[in-house]
């Protein structure tokens, strides 16, 4: 509270002001994939833009879904997710985040990671975030929400800006954007950003390159082309989670290394037909590459390797009485080298009729993904006792993963005009996936024994284990659906309500399982059927004097919820999963956000919040308790609360602070077989960040900020034994160049 209280001064004193929202006069496209007037949808609607973003030198898009409203980021151990109405563990899936219209979002959330960094900052031209709607439009990992990061490729305006910027932990980042328009109908924009830094904790460091650019080319009145291409390069070192005893003493101290290496290569031609005034004809053509290396340590506990061992060899008679006395003598040093490949290509046609009485938009969408994972995880030389006599051996495992799904939608969107003022909306999606594809897993032990005469034990011993194989192949209907009205009371406000049926089909990996039997670890068919979700959504948009207001109430069911089990999930070697449909979930929530504007000072606070609860639960294959009814849904932060303020204290110098309270969340842990799972509560956290801002001139700016101003300690990852910390106070400078 003291902390709120002193941002509140600071907000009074020095801040700089926004650009007024005019809700007559702003448009977006997520919602129907053509331009709309934001007073005309039924939808919450979280507008960024390019001012917005110029406002701190943010160096990823991560870093600005931080400071937005009802936006949660979650860290994982491979990355950050975006999280949208209690989404939870199943963020991944049921949010989906794109550029441009076409998903960035991986098919893979076991050892895939959200390339949401991989955009040049100073390409985007806004970002628009539609908490819990999209399923007609966008299909399956929608009701959480949808991210669409839009770029300058059609802006038609001339512009050039450079940044180049300095700050804690070694950070160099250094950007450059431009648009000119070469002739009346041709267009070409072009974004390239170089990121170098060190992390927060030891041994850690980034060096990353984007580039995205492209043409609009305006053929006639009647049609149009437009070609955006993207690129994404980094490669550095971080580490894992960290024992919490440690971190109390050396919050930097480093976990076992990890080394990545990852590109991302993306490209889309669309074409505009306007054959008459009131019909569009619009087609995208896509194809996209994610590349992820990565090789990560890990220290294994002697438990953890007595497991590995027993767990992966067979169960035979005559191995049983050498599984029952095996112990370790020592923790063990395990490497992992993995290699992740996503490979997606389609189409996606669309149209616009509009009539006299409203509009309709239909469209069908193709889209198949390929996904290939290489996995090899092997220990060091490791020393042990059996049946009294000693022995010292080596484990290796490697995983293949080569997984299929195709996809093919059609979908169809009416904005009907029941009076001037009310508006009906309807909209119904049908979407086909075929998945088919295999997993396999080769165990490779080798255990030397001391030779005791008359033991029965062979020296060396040679083991056999057989290869754990899982094959796919399966085909899912989905239906997804919505009605809802928009009553337009004034030019500037509106009243709207909607209802949605929308669903999430499994991810392919999702459709096995790796358990222990009690004997030995298998693959198994998870049997899994595809979420389907019914949302309620209520909300008001106007402007009250000279204050700004979006309020919404919502509410959604989840039926057949896709739950995940894991142990061991830090490490490679012997961690379990399930994926199960657990029964029903229930999201009850509410955001407000409000602005008011008083001549050079901006203010502005948003509240989210969302109660996630376990309504019902089935069957969890073995029987085994891991949610109970009234449970949270593991890993929603009920708050999110932001305030900030913006003060023009000349026409060249302004100030800026703003505050960002997540609040904590609970997650599950599957225990040891016939034991309860673990709850692991963490903690809420709040940041307050400030920054100014300094016109030199016309053409540059200089900037200057401090993150973490109060230097709150929180961690970005926990489990039950182990964290990763967030960074404490830094600092940051940067200059400007805009022509």
């Amino acid at each position: 509270m003291k902390k709120i209280m002193i941002l509140a001064l600071i907000a009074s004193a020095s801040a700089y002001s926004a650009t007024e929202i005019q809700l007559d006069k702003t448009v977006v496209s997520s919602t129907t994939g053509f331009e709309k007037p934001i007073v005309e949808e039924n939808k919450n609607i979280i507008l960024i833009t390019s001012e917005d973003i110029s406002k701190k030198q943010y160096t990823d898009v991560e870093s600005i879904l931080r400071d937005t409203p009802n936006v949660v980021i979650q860290e994982t151990e491979f990355g950050p997710v975006v999280n949208l109405r209690g989404s939870g563990e199943r963020s991944m899936s049921r949010v989906k985040t794109m550029v441009d219209g076409v998903t960035i979002t991986p098919l893979e959330e076991a050892m895939g990671t959200l390339p949401i960094n991989s955009i040049p900052v100073g390409a985007i031209e806004k970002i628009e975030i539609i908490p819990g709607g999209g399923a007609t439009l966008y299909g399956s990992g929608t009701t959480g929400g949808v991210v669409n990061i839009i770029t300058k490729s059609n802006a038609r305006k001339d512009f050039i800006n450079a940044d180049v910027k300095y700050g804690s932990f070694a950070t160099k980042d250094t950007g450059i954007a431009f648009g000119q328009n070469i002739t009346d109908n041709l267009y070409v924009n072009f974004a390239g950003q170089y990121v170098d830094k060190n992390g927060y904790r030891e041994n850690e460091e980034l060096e990353s390159k984007s580039f995205n650019g492209g043409f609009d080319y305006k053929i006639n009145d009647k049609h149009r082309v437009k070609f955006q291409s993207t690129y994404y390069d980094d490669e550095g070192t971080s580490s894992t989670a960290v024992e919490n005893s440690i971190l109390e003493h050396n919050r930097k101290k480093a976990g076992d290394n990890i080394s990545s290496d990852s590109t991302r290569e993306s490209f889309a031609l669309d074409y505009e037909y306007k054959p008459l005034d009131n019909f569009t004809f619009y087609a995208t053509a896509f194809k996209t590459k994610y590349e992820r290396n990565f090789i990560q340590d890990d220290l294994m506990g002697k438990e953890q390797v007595a497991e590995m061992i027993k767990s992966n060899m067979p169960s035979k008679p005559e191995l049983d009485t050498i599984k029952n006395s095996l112990k370790i003598t020592d923790d063990v040093k395990g490497t992992m080298t993995g290699n992740f490949i996503e490979k997606t290509e389609g189409i996606k046609l669309k149209s616009k009729y509009d009539y006299s009485r409203g509009s309709l938009v239909f469209g069908y969408d193709y889209t198949a993904t390929n996904l290939k994972r290489n996995s090899l995880v092997n220990t060091d030389s490791f020393t042990g006792k059996v049946m009294g006599m000693n022995f010292n051996a080596i484990f290796k495992t490697d995983t293949f993963v080569d997984m299929n799904k195709d996809t093919h939608a059609l979908y169809t969107l009416n904005d009907y005009k029941l009076t001037d003022r009310l508006n009906l909306i309807t909209g119904l999606r049908y979407e086909y996936s075929k998945y088919n594809g295999n997993r396999l897993t080769n165990t490779k032990p080798n255990i030397n024994v001391e030779f005791k005469p008359g033991s029965g034990i062979y020296n060396p011993m040679s083991i056999s284990v057989p290869s754990k194989t899982s094959e796919v192949d399966r085909t899912i209907d989905n239906f997804a659906g919505e009605i809802g009205l928009n009553y337009k009371y004034s030019d500037t406000g509106n009243i709207y309500s909607r209802y949605e049926r929308g669903f999430i089909s499994p991810l392919p990996t999702q459709l096995t399982n790796k358990i222990n039997n009690g004997k030995s670890t298998e693959y198994q068919d998870s049997n899994l059927d595809s979420e389907t979700i019914d949302s309620i959504e209520f909300g008001v948009k106007d402007f009250i004097g000279n204050s700004y207001v979006s309020a919404t109430i919502f509410a959604s069911q989840t039926n057949d919820k896709i739950a995940t089990l894991d142990r061991n999930s830090d490490n490679p070697a012997t961690k379990l999963w399930r994926f199960v449909n657990i029964g029903k979930t229930r999201r009850i929530g509410t955001e407000f956000y409000s602005e008011q504007y008083f001549d050079k000072l901006t203010l502005n606070q948003s509240i989210s919040y969302v109660d996630a609860k376990i309504t019902k639960v089935g069957n969890v294959n073995d029987g085994e308790s891991y949610l109970q009814k009234g449970d949270k849904v593991p890993m929603v932060s009920d708050w999110k609360i932001t305030l900030g303020a913006d003060y023009n204290l000349t026409d060249r110098l302004s100030f800026g602070a703003n505050y960002t309270y997540n609040s904590g969340y609970e997650k599950r842990e599957l225990a040891e077989s016939g034991k309860t799972p673990k709850t692991i509560k963490t903690s809420g956290y709040g940041v307050t960040d400030a920054y100014i801002r300094y016109n030199v001139s016309d053409y540059f700016t200089l900037k200057g900020g401090i993150n973490n101003l109060f230097n709150e300690e929180y961690n970005y990852y926990e489990t039950s034994t182990t964290s990763i910390p967030a960074p404490e106070r830094n600092y940051y400078i940067s200059g400007s160049f805009t022509f």
